[in-house]
């Protein structure tokens, strides 16, 4: 099982910046399909950062009409893990171990969720067959913070897993 979302961004990084998007998401959501099934999508996809966007939307709403939080929780490690996941070897596999979400505020309206990481751990990443690493994400209404979360993430080579999928 190889890591398929360093691919997907070198076989869409030459995609006009208005089609990128659409590409993109589809190509995770065929890796990832839950990532269809939640109607997340893909807006900034690069080593440095990954931005995930969820619409506002009924199928997502909770019982006082804003954003579920496991829907905000998903957007958050989603966006996380893929920027992780551009980061390690072709071999490697992200695996979520922890996720901390501090909602600020409720989700009204689409959400934004941008994951990054600096240069320092991008190099950790990179050069460790295996490792750990704490992700900030912040989840963002227009201009307005809702959630801020960090997720910790470990990586290791593909073969160390024994999946059952």
């Amino acid at each position: 099982m190889a890591n398929p979302f360093p691919a997907i961004a070198r076989r869409f990084a030459p995609c006009p910046d208005d089609l990128r998007p659409e590409g993109l998401t589809q190509a995770i959501g065929d890796a990832i399909p839950f990532v269809d099934t939640a109607g997340l999508r893909i807006h900034t996809y690069t080593q440095e950062a990954v931005t995930v966007q969820l619409q506002a939307e009924r199928r997502v709403a909770n019982h006082i009409g804003t954003i579920h939080a496991a829907a905000l929780a998903l957007l958050a490690e989603t966006a996380s893990g893929l920027v992780v996941a551009l980061n390690i070897s072709d071999e490697s596999v992200p695996v979520v171990r922890t996720l901390n979400v501090d909602f600020q505020r409720p989700a009204s309206a689409s959400i934004t969720a941008t994951a990054t990481l600096d240069t320092e751990t991008r190099s950790r990443l990179q050069n460790r067959p295996i490792g750990r690493v704490d992700v900030p994400i912040d989840l963002m209404m227009d201009d307005t913070t809702v959630v801020q979360a960090t997720a910790q993430w470990a990586w290791l080579p593909a073969e160390r897993l024994d999946l059952p999928i």
